[in-house]
């Protein structure tokens, strides 16, 4: 929805009487009859300007690298049990042991023990 078309249709719902759920706002004597208004101004301009309500599909940004990186990724997660028992430790660890994995990470200790599997996965 445009900036615009969304600007009209918050102030048109804009009583200053405030509801949890839009069904609320319907039922409402006070809120109502603007509910109303709203619904109907939302169909006519949705109609007359169906470009404005149109949802664009958000651009991923993936490259083929992205792509490499997440699939090595997933690759290594599934073969490694060490860095599967990392990972769960991080997780679900206590403060203790969360500590002493982030003193490996920073060591490299996760970085020597790659198998060989892992690194055969760079295209």
């Amino acid at each position: 929805m445009s900036f615009k078309a969304k600007r009209y249709f918050t102030g048109l719902l804009d009583t200053g009487h405030r509801h949890r759920e839009m069904k609320e706002m319907m039922l409402c004597n006070y809120c109502g009859a603007r509910f109303k208004k709203a619904e109907r101004e939302y169909k006519r301009i949705s109609q007359e300007h169906p470009e404005d309500f149109k949802r664009k599909e958000p651009d991923t940004g993936f490259g083929i690298e992205t792509q490499n990186l997440g699939q090595m990724l997933e690759d290594r997660i599934k073969q490694d049990k060490l860095y599967k028992e990392h990972l769960r430790l991080m997780a679900f660890g206590t403060p203790e042991e969360k500590q002493r994995e982030i003193k490996r990470v920073n060591a490299g200790f996760y970085e020597r023990h790659v198998g060989e599997s892992s690194k055969k996965l760079i295209i």
